[in-house]
């Protein structure tokens, strides 16, 4: 054997002894089965324990992933290729996260178990990744996919070996850190459709330097063209939701607004004006109501099916599908030996992601709250409509009326892009010294993370907007004007100057001037503000300076610092069945946030008294002639519809010890090949939570050389992450009022608040099962494992409609979280901040069955079939409040009616894949199927909704590729990828939101919105 080989097989040792590949060799799951018929000479290493071990095996179940396998399931995007295995439910990805100024979730968040992203512990090469938002969960899109080697998922709690977060799991991420050599591959794609267009290019390089060195560089970039809009899917019907006369909601196609639209709707009860709308061209006609609707002209609730007929327009029409997005990430690794005993590594890693979308609502006057006053002196009402008004002696009317692309929505949208940065040092040091602790390794690192993020909203300024609206003729050189240019000589405040009068008589008649003035920042301007945060108010003294842009500007910086040092190795011969292994280890970690916001509105984003928007009766109003505003707006705190976010800063930081012991039972008997036993504990001392102990036991029994049994228990903890113990944003939300429950559902403002009192949340999880290798079935392996996460004290929040609910009923620490108007005495402004609630509990079934044999079906040297199959039934998923009763969601796969929330819980869910190779071709096939389900749970058919039923999905993949060897070594593959190879319509799941006022028809969170769509590529390797 060469010098060089044999310094490659020690450093691929040391590179297995690393804690986060703390390890299991053998029949460690069916995927470790699969990989080893492949090739038994290899060693398997999965993630599930910290002992450092070769032919034992832990209780815990593990499913681990080949890189290229995932590259087969989802080209060019591994979040949706991870999303295709069971044990995910709600992975946030680009195409499934809807556009929000206040959630700022990521593009690449796993979600184990559907226990939410900030439950799963995501590791890249077992060690921490910087979260990618204050809500926690890592961008997986930043890790440069050439270099990865597999995906391990450790799908049982893994709090004790881990640490916080890991109360659904664990998902690490291992890269090939001994690559030699060089990689590369180009690919393009689009769908049948000819849109989604998208290319990604990704090169590797990784040397030897001398005897002792080992080098690698990455560096990937992918871009890809969004679809806004449903063209050319005519799957597409607005399907939404209409209450009969009962309340039932009934489900039809082409549901549009009777409150809004376009061109605007007249709501002026008691006038003959009332229930008319306005044309594209300034005229008014009556707005038509169709043979199916629900509420009042003008009232937001309001909607009717136009499919036979009636007026209205489908404001969601140009909703984003798939946003731009671009991504791109830089990899190097260098590790020396220092002596054949200890190598030392450093590691860089740099990832940007970027995204634009449009989407509604993008200006709004629906009385959702923003509502617009026109006044019988509108010097651009048409004249019929102004005779009415004088005729009737009607002051104004309000106009209900949504921004369009032809005038107010045309510029309006939402960019986010994030920045991750991480380095990491560190070593690992075999003992080799014949005496105490000989056979030992000790591993430490030091590990930097860095996240800014930037967001920005374009959007519609109200405190601007009822200025603009107001126009009226100067009578003194009649030209039309804001009504407030004529108070300017006497008023010193300049905040109206430049006012230009803003049409919104049809869509396409405002002036591009007017429309410029109600929309975004004044950019260019050169601002110094003192900051305002959530939790200190001005106590910190800090002040910001900047230069405003158009938009408005959420900057976001979180930092983290990491040191672990960990220690394993034999500390007894044991029982005469094996050597007892420990492994013990601290840490220490330490997270920043500050969140920083550019609003020129309000410029230290003061949300307790700040006042951006004057009220009617305010002197500034009087004096500048300001008339009109909507009493919602005024008590806001923002100028920018539909965007209050804080400033906040805050630290939290975690010293942790654990220790992990494995010790084997028994062996080699005839009742039993070998039994061990799986302890581990961790103490950490959380920030504002103090100490807690998270624990886990586990005993793994190989019956027979085909048949193991394992099982688990665990005690699993997560302390509050940052957004839960320091944010604070805005949004609108749908609600009922106890007080007022004729009013029907109507939208209020809310806002979410951290709590850094918020204690750690406790969670026992149990699993049971078996893996079994039939001896007399060549290359088969199976594993079926039943689970159970019981969660106590779950840090989350009540929900909008539970503290208004509870307020009312005599819960006085909530009512100071409620706001009503003080004139209609309805609800305006309902806090939901984050508290510790009663239970949560997740339970099911997950199965495994892997296949891979040589054949000879064509009579082949190089001839082989495999095949792998993924299954899960999700039993319970459930949520308990204190003194409520249970919510079980598992089997939603619809949007909730109460509040549109998308849940993607299928109680079954199955992706089984078949690969087929001969010489240098190779086909890949896969089906997934998504089981039928609700929209509600807790909906009963023909009592308060029609159907309850949401269809099952089932999508077909297909890859095919063909290799060559190159003249002088390396190999060239071209391949080419279909997916949804049946071009699948997504099942209909209708929703119709009040807010937005539109019918949203499918869950894009769990079913395929783009269609068909085609990659095609070529790979070298050298």
């Amino acid at each position: 054997m060469s010098k060089d080989s044999i310094r490659r097989r020690l450093r691929s040792r040391r590179y297995a002894r690393q804690p986060l590949y703390f390890a299991i060799s053998a029949v460690l799951g069916t995927a470790s089965a699969a990989v080893a018929a492949q090739d038994q000479a290899d060693e398997i290493f999965v993630t599930g324990s910290r002992i450092q071990q070769t032919g034992m095996q832990t209780p815990t179940p593990v499913t681990a992933v080949q890189a290229d396998e995932l590259q087969a399931m989802a080209p060019g995007n591994m979040v949706e290729g991870l999303s295709q295995l069971p044990q995910f439910f709600g992975n946030q990805s680009v195409a499934n996260t809807a556009p929000s100024w206040f959630t700022r979730g990521g593009y690449g968040n796993l979600d184990l178990r559907g226990l939410g992203i900030n439950r799963t512990l995501t590791l890249l090469n077992g060690r921490r990744v910087i979260s990618s938002t204050a809500f926690g969960g890592v961008d997986v899109n930043v890790i440069p996919e050439s270099m990865i080697r597999s995906v391990e998922s450790v799908t049982g709690g893994a709090s004790a070996a881990y640490g916080t977060d890991a109360v659904a799991g664990v998902v690490n991420f291992i890269l090939d850190t001994d690559f030699t050599g060089f990689d590369a591959h180009v690919q393009g794609g689009t769908t049948s459709r000819g849109d989604a267009d998208n290319y990604e290019v990704s090169v590797a390089f990784g040397a030897d330097i001398g005897e002792r060195a080992h080098v690698l560089v990455a560096a990937e970039y992918y871009d890809q063209d969004g679809v806004i809009g449903y063209d050319d899917r005519d799957w597409y019907q607005a399907w939404g939701t209409v209450p009969d006369a009962n309340g039932m909601l009934l489900i039809r196609p082409q549901v549009v607004s009777r409150n809004s639209s376009f061109d605007g709707v007249i709501f002026a009860p008691g006038s003959a004006l009332n229930g008319y709308q306005f044309q594209s061209d300034g005229s008014v006609t009556p707005f038509v109501s169709s043979d199916t609707f629900s509420g009042t002209i003008g009232t937001p609730p309001a909607r009717q099916s136009i499919v036979n007929g009636g007026s209205g327009t489908d404001l969601g029409q140009n909703a984003t599908l798939y946003p731009d997005n671009a991504r791109d990430s830089i990899f190097a690794y260098l590790d020396y030996d220092l002596t054949d005993d200890l190598t030392v590594f450093g590691q860089y890693i740099r990832g940007s992601n970027r995204t634009f979308r449009k989407g509604p609502p993008l200006a709004s006057f629906q009385g959702t709250p923003t509502a617009i006053t026109i006044f019988q002196d509108n010097a651009f009402l048409p004249d019929a409509v102004r005779q009415t008004m004088v005729n009737e002696n009607l002051a104004s009317f309000t106009l209900r009326r949504t921004g369009s692309d032809a005038d107010l929505a045309a510029d309006m949208g939402q960019r986010d892009s994030s920045t991750m940065n991480s380095g990491t040092v560190g070593f690992s040091w075999d003992i080799d010294n014949g005496g105490m602790l000989d056979g030992w390794s000790v591993d430490g690192y030091y590990q930097y993370g860095e996240n800014s993020r930037t967001w920005d909203q374009t959007g519609l300024r109200v405190d601007r907007i009822h200025a603009a609206v107001d126009a009226v003729v100067d009578p003194n050189t009649g030209a039309t004007v804001c009504r407030t240019s004529l108070f300017q000589a006497t008023w010193m405040d300049d905040r109206f100057a430049g006012c230009v009068p803003l049409n919104l008589f049809g869509r396409g008649n405002a002036s591009a001037g007017a429309v410029d003035w109600v929309i975004g920042n004044e950019p260019g301007q050169s601002i110094s503000t003192p900051l305002f945060f959530a939790d200190t108010g001005f106590d910190l003294g800090e002040t910001e300076t900047y230069t405003s842009v158009e938009a408005k500007r959420n900057i976001t910086t979180m930092k983290q610092h990491l040191f672990e040092l960990s220690a394993n190795g034999e500390i007894w011969e044991g029982f005469g069945a094996g050597a007892v292994s420990l492994a013990v280890g601290g840490s220490y970690r330490e997270e920043k946030i500050r969140q920083v916001v550019h609003d020129s509105t309000n410029l230290s984003s003061d949300h307790t008294s700040g006042h951006p928007v004057l009220c009617n009766g305010d002197p500034e109003a009087v004096a500048a002639g300001l008339r009109g505003v909507s009493g919602p707006d005024c008590a806001n705190t923002v100028g920018i519809q539909y965007s209050k976010v804080s400033n906040i800063q805050g630290k939290i930081s975690v010293t942790e010890l654990f220790a992990e012991t494995l010790v084997p039972l028994i062996a080699e008997q005839d009742f039993m090949k070998l039994m061990t036993l799986n302890l581990s504990a961790r103490w950490a001392d959380y920030t504002g939570s103090g100490s807690i102990w998270a624990y886990k036991g586990g005993l793994d029994a190989q019956m027979t050389d085909d048949f193991r049994l394992r099982g688990t228990y665990s005690r699993d903890v997560r302390a509050a992450n940052l957004s839960e113990r320091y944010d604070k944003t805005g949004g609108v939300a749908t609600i009922t009022d106890a007080r007022y429950p004729g009013d029907g559902p109507y939208n209020v403002t809310r806002f979410s608040g951290g709590n850094p009192a918020v204690r750690p949340e406790k969670a026992d999880t149990f699993t049971v099962g078996f893996v079994y290798q039939p001896s007399f079935v060549e290359g088969l392996s199976m594993s079926l494992d039943w689970y159970k996460v019981k969660i106590k004290g779950a840090i989350g929040q009540l929900g909008t409609q539970a503290v208004a609910d509870q307020c009312e009923a005599g819960a006085a620490d909530l009512c100071s979280l409620v706001t009503r108007d003080s004139v209609t005495d309805r609800l305006i402004l309902v806090g939901d901040v984050f508290v510790n609630v009663d239970k949560y509990i997740v339970s099911g079934i997950d199965l495994e069955l892997a296949f891979r044999r040589d054949i000879t079906l064509f009579g082949g040297n190089e001839e082989f079939l495999q095949a792998r199959l993924f299954a899960s039934w999700l039993d319970e998923n459930s949520q308990q409040l204190s003194g409520a009763a249970k919510i079980d969601r598992a089997g939603q796969t619809g949007l909730q009616q109460s509040d549109g929330v998308a849940y993607a819980l299928p109680e079954y869910k199955l992706t089984g894949n078949i690969s087929y190779s001969y010489g240098p071709f190779t086909t890949f096939l896969q089906g997934r199927y998504i089981d039928s389900g609700t929209m509600q749970n807790s909906l009963v058919e023909g009592v308060n909704i029609e159907s309850n039923h949401v269809a099952s999905a089932f999508y077909m993949d297909l890859r095919l590729s063909y290799s060559y060897d190159l003249p002088r070594g390396g190999t060239v593959e071209l391949y080419g990828t279909v997916t949804n190879l049946l071009d699948e319509d997504p099942p209909v799941t209708p929703y119709y939101g009040v807010f937005g006022g539109f019918a949203t028809q499918t869950n894009s969170a769990l079913f395929d919105m783009l269609g068909r769509r085609y990659v095609a590529g070529v790979h070298v390797k050298y």
